[in-house]
């Protein structure tokens, strides 16, 4: 397994997983515009070829938003996603972020505890922000080095 950096030809791939793991989904328009948008990144993990899971983030300055991180159902419990965030860190690190931050379902106890143990800490609640279902975003923050 593998994660690197997106290409083109990852995009429909990538959808399949956006449409199968959100219920607030992406198009593949969007999945598209944002490879080219100042800031993104978007990184993919690889097993055998197959795409089986993909990250978003985007930085501003010190700053970086996970914006997307999912892993297809079948691949699940194999690493992939934390892979994925280690990676995904790393890379915002050599970029110079400092201050990470993202926001979770409440009841995505798997992503909390993922997040968790890339040193992610609980920072807010934001009530009902979530649709379809309704549900609280939990917030979680990690500063690096120190904040």
């Amino acid at each position: 397994m593998k994660v690197r950096p997106i290409e083109p030809k990852d995009i429909p791939a990538v959808h399949n997983i956006e449409w199968e793991c959100f219920s607030d989904s992406w198009s593949e328009k969007t999945l598209q515009s944002t490879m080219n948008e100042k800031g993104h990144s978007l990184f993919v993990a690889e097993e055998d070829g197959d795409v089986i899971g993909y990250g978003v983030t985007r930085q501003v300055l010190d700053e970086c938003e996970i914006l997307r991180i999912a892993v297809k159902k079948d691949s699940r419990k194999k690493g992939a996603g934390n892979l994925l965030m280690g990676f995904m860190v790393n890379s915002a690190v050599s970029n110079g972020a400092q201050l990470f931050f993202l926001e979770v379902r409440e009841h995505n106890i798997p992503a909390i505890a993922l997040y968790r143990k890339h040193g992610f800490i609980e920072s807010g609640l934001r009530k009902e922000y979530y649709k379809d279902p309704v549900e609280s975003a939990v917030l979680m923050s990690k500063c690096i080095p120190a904040c």
